[in-house]
């Protein structure tokens, strides 16, 4: 046992040995570095595409609100308007009321201008006759 230790450490120590074991840290420090560089891209490459959705979604929300208040502002403009238009229907109806009393009469004038005018033509149709019966007359 002794001498396959001595033999091995005896491998070890030669320059060839020592030459490989060199080029395999190199390469394990080239590997690690490499990696080291590919995990900072990774991460920046990431950071920006979160950035880039995190600037999306806040533009989105800027948007958003900037709906929000336009459509505030329509619904308090309409709710003016709705205001407006009831109050106009209020004055309205008391207008109607207080000119209701003369509408009344106003029919009842039509009324009696019916009836007039039937009179009228009931009139005007017997003072025809009449005519026609002293025509006759007269020219007996």
């Amino acid at each position: 046992k002794q001498w396959y230790q001595r033999r091995v450490r005896g491998i070890m120590d030669t320059p060839e040995v020592s030459k490989v074991e060199e080029e395999v840290t190199v390469a394990q420090n080239d590997d690690e570095n490499r990696l080291t560089r590919v995990s900072h891209e990774l991460f920046n490459k990431m950071a920006d595409y979160m950035q880039t959705e995190l600037s999306g979604t806040k533009d989105t929300y800027a948007m958003l609100e900037e709906l929000n208040e336009i459509a505030l502002d329509q619904y308090s403009n309409l709710t003016h308007s709705t205001s407006q238009i009831k109050d106009s229907l209020n004055d309205l109806d008391v207008k109607y009321k207080l000119l209701l009393p003369y509408l009344e009469q106003l029919n009842q004038l039509d009324v009696s201008v019916a009836s007039l005018e039937q009179a009228t033509l009931r009139l005007d149709a017997y003072t025809k006759v009449l005519e026609s019966k002293f025509k006759k007359l007269e020219k007996r």
